[in-house]
């Protein structure tokens, strides 16, 4: 039986409209395509354009962007290294200025007059060393470290007849695409050598281990342990843990302990008992002792705690392949607490008279500090704060001990007593019996004679004496020369004393003789000893003789030194004009010191955008050979859709017009 072929079959008006129509949507779509290669260059603009290639493409265009932000980094960093290098140049300009009249103002040429007036000279570069300290680029203080001033802000001001520097110690870092982050500022410790001026510690203030010590502040035979309180990436319970899980054996039985949330030695303990006891109830504990953690197993009972193969938490802790056997107790490594905030001053291991308080000088400013109610560091730090004297109280970098920081330049600091032990007791007294000479008159010292006695004192009952001071190193040594001495002369040494000052700083001399003449301490030609101690001074009929504290602190920087200078003007001191010239000599090589390394990190980053150029060029061409269209392939076939459509656009009109009688013919 015959039929008709499928090819012939009969189709509708409505499905012939309809493949017409999405023929010519089609090919419609393509040439928009095409014209949009054409006008853009891009071949694939989206993913679905050409999957195989997107990820590549994607890649490449997030690091072409990254680069691209490199490069405005860079160019911000630029603007700011080359406003401080600018800034330098003309600070180094100033101090060699003020230099070369210090040179001008001594010997023949210079007068009363002439000197006075260079001092107001001195007074106004002082002013634009300032302006040049607080520069911004970008609205960011160039010298300002990582706490530099908001825009218009300043970073040194004029302070208590000083300059105070409050900006930070770190500087500004940005990414600039290499392994660590450049920075792009300077700090003004590295600039202008601010913050320079601290009574460093000199006692170990000794904090004692408690349970409530947190790991953070403890270290052990392996460094720092507060890595034991950090989370691990391991499955808490783990055997084979993170870096946070040890293990303890009880006889045959082996669990884990998880300290990942552990925060103080208490937390340490509770997990390790909490354990041996999950094994055994009984069986022994782990406790703190004097210097750290001890572990005792009891009756035949055997305990051991150890690290998985590559954590080092019991390491950490010092107690790793620690064991003990029924009623014996062992010692883990020793640990060791540094201080911090929170320290409760009950801790130290060293008795502190709080109830005196101390005598701060800052300038001209005495202040007398009331810590009787502190009971935490923080409490002793807040109370310096609190005074607004441009002084901060850090925690020394060994973590054992307290350093005194002045933040003003131009001015001097001292720390002394108030009738009792408070700064002897925490290590911030300015002047101690082991003060070291060469530290006094700001560095200078007390040079004495190599052969030959340097001090001269009489005494009111006549009774004359002198001392070398030749390898003393110490006021310690000072003090017990001047005793024996005076103990070699036949004084009885009721007679005279010599002893640290009671309330403030220096040295108390005392002389208890019976007699009309003056109480005298004298240098003793050629030797400058005494008047460089301070104790060169004539007490007439009293028995106490006020001496000078020479062993004060300040911040040796450019600002210090021009204030001496200015000052030295002002009083007409050749001396002081010579001292101060040559203090600013080493400022100047500071100044270039500092310059050459902005000058250094100028060119890195000159470096640096060379090679993000390179390698932005060599990503663009491997993008555009992804990623542009070829307008020879694209133009050819933008013809062919157009030709296409055309035919297209024919045969719908063509068919469009057919009928049933059409058909029938």
């Amino acid at each position: 039986m015959s039929r008709v072929p499928s090819a012939f079959a009969r189709t509708s008006s409505l499905q012939n409209y309809a493949t017409q129509l999405s023929r010519l949507q089609t090919t419609q779509r393509e040439l928009q395509a095409s014209e949009q290669q054409i006008a853009s260059g891009v071949a694939v603009g989206r993913p679905s354009d050409a999957p195989g290639k997107a990820g590549s493409v994607l890649a490449l265009q997030r690091s072409l962007r990254e680069r691209d932000q490199e490069r405005r980094n860079a160019g911000a960093a630029g603007a700011m290294l080359g406003a401080a290098d600018s800034a330098l140049g003309e600070a180094n300009s100033i101090l060699i200025e003020a230099r070369d009249t210090a040179s001008s103002q001594v010997g023949v040429g210079s007068d009363t007059a002439t000197r006075s007036a260079q001092a107001s000279v001195i007074d106004a570069q002082i002013d634009a060393m300032l302006n040049l300290a607080n520069t911004q680029a970008n609205r960011v203080s160039v010298f300002g470290g990582n706490g530099g001033a908001a825009a218009g802000g300043r970073v040194f001001e004029r302070f208590l007849g000083g300059v105070r520097y409050v900006g930070g110690v770190d500087n500004l870092t940005a990414d600039m695409g290499g392994a660590e982050s450049q920075r792009f500022n300077d700090n003004g410790f590295d600039a202008f050598g601010a913050l320079s001026a601290r009574v460093s510690s000199s006692r170990d203030l000794d904090p004692q281990l408690t349970g409530a010590s947190t790991l953070a502040s403890l270290a052990g035979p392996r460094g720092n342990v507060g890595v034991v309180g950090q989370p691990s990436v391991a499955a808490p319970g783990a055997v084979s843990g993170g870096a946070n899980t040890l293990r303890v054996q009880v006889n045959a039985t082996v669990v884990a302990v998880d300290l990942t949330y552990a925060s103080t030695l208490d937390d340490v303990v509770l997990r390790v008992n909490a354990a041996i006891d999950s094994v055994l109830p009984g069986s022994g504990s782990l406790a703190l002792g004097a210097g750290g953690l001890e572990l005792t197993a009891v009756g035949g009972n055997v305990i051991t705690l150890d690290d998985p193969a590559g954590p080092a938490a019991a390491a950490t802790l010092g107690i790793n392949g620690l064991s003990s056997t029924g009623g014996t107790t062992t010692a883990g490594a020793g640990l060791a607490r540094g201080l911090n905030g929170q320290t409760a001053l009950a801790d130290l291991g060293v008795g502190l008279d709080l109830a005196s308080g101390l005598v701060i000088r800052q300038g001209e400013n005495e202040v007398t500090v009331d810590l009787s109610t502190a009971t935490t560091v923080q409490d002793l730090q807040n109370t310096i704060k609190q005074l607004n004297l441009g002084l901060r109280l850090d925690v020394s970098a060994d973590g054992r001990g307290l350093e005194l920081i002045s933040e003003v330049a131009g001015i001097e600091l001292s720390v002394g007593e108030n009738g009792g032990s408070t700064a002897a007791d925490l290590g911030i007294r300015s002047y101690g019996l082991n003060t070291r000479l060469e530290d006094f008159n700001h560095g200078a010292g007390v040079p004495a004679v190599a052969a030959g006695d340097d001090v001269s004192v009489i005494l009111h009952d006549g009774t004359e004496f002198t001392v070398d001071l030749y390898d003393t190193e110490t006021v310690g040594d000072v003090i017990t020369r001047l005793q024996d001495a005076a103990i070699a002369a036949g004084v009885a040494a009721a007679d005279f004393t010599v002893e640290l000052a009671t309330v403030g700083n220096g040295i108390t001399l005392t002389d208890n003789t019976a007699g009309a003449g003056d109480f005298v301490i004298d240098d003793l030609d050629p030797s400058v000893a005494a008047s460089r101690l301070g104790i060169r001074g004539n007490a007439g009929t009293a028995n106490v003789l006020d001496v000078e504290d020479r062993a004060t602190l300040r911040v040796e920087n450019a600002f210090t030194h021009l204030a001496d200078l200015r000052t030295a003007l002002e009083e007409d001191s050749g001396s002081g004009i010579t001292l101060a010239g040559d203090h600013l000599e080493v400022d100047i090589e500071s100044a270039i010191r500092s310059r050459a390394g902005v000058g250094i990190q100028v060119q890195r980053l000159e470096e640096s955008t060379q090679r993000y150029n390179q390698q932005a060029a060599q990503e663009q061409t491997v993008l555009s050979d992804l990623q542009d269209a070829d307008l020879v392939e694209v133009l050819s076939r933008y013809q062919q859709l157009q030709l296409q459509l055309q035919a297209s656009l024919q045969v719908a009109a063509k068919a469009q017009q057919q009928s049933l009688l059409d058909y029938l013919r």
